[in-house]
């Protein structure tokens, strides 16, 4: 093997290896938010928000880069603890010049959700529990909560829509009023 064929292969053993890594510390891998998740998860937020939408656990920023477009008057925050993935998401947000849209390489556990109104989340049911706690430390912090296929623990949805998919697939919209 050449040098010139060695470099892309050790590339990507790299980013993947980092992945990995990050899949096992915090149990969650970064997985993009498809089609007709991404469209049902935006018609649960139909008005501008009174402040930040905040994805937690954004990965490859395949839903904030949505929302940001849909309100861009709105500041969109994204956090993702897995560099690569994170790094593709400030990049496109840069060559899609979304001024409101900021992503942030850290665990949402220790984000500030001072003035969130919403939050999103594709996590894995231990990531759930995570948002559930935050939650319950800050009560009346957020006015809806947005979940694609995993529900929060402990908290009723307002409204579940279930995806036209093989699945079924859930999406869980949960208002301030479940939360207080």
């Amino acid at each position: 093997m050449s040098y010139l064929e060695a470099v892309p292969v050790m590339l990507v053993l790299v980013v993947a290896a980092s992945i990995l890594w990050s899949t096992w510390r915090y149990g969650m891998s970064p997985m993009p938010s498809l089609g007709k998740a991404r469209q049902a998860m935006l018609a649960q937020v139909t008005e501008p928000p009174r402040g930040d939408i905040v994805d937690m656990g954004s990965g490859w920023g395949t839903l904030a880069i949505p929302f940001a477009r849909r309100f861009p008057h709105t500041r969109v925050v994204g956090y993702e603890v897995s560099w690569f993935p994170w790094a593709v998401s400030v990049l496109l947000a840069r060559v899609l010049r979304l001024e409101n849209l900021h992503f942030y390489r850290q665990d949402f556990r220790q984000a500030d959700l001072t003035g969130a109104s919403v939050l999103l989340c594709y996590l894995m049911a231990q990531g759930m529990v995570r948002v559930s706690e935050r939650l319950q430390q800050d009560p009346g912090a957020v006015e809806r909560v947005v979940s694609h296929h995993f529900a929060l623990p402990g908290w009723q949805p307002s409204h579940t829509h279930y995806l036209a998919d093989i699945y079924a697939t859930p999406i869980y919209s949960y208002s301030v009023s479940n939360f207080t």
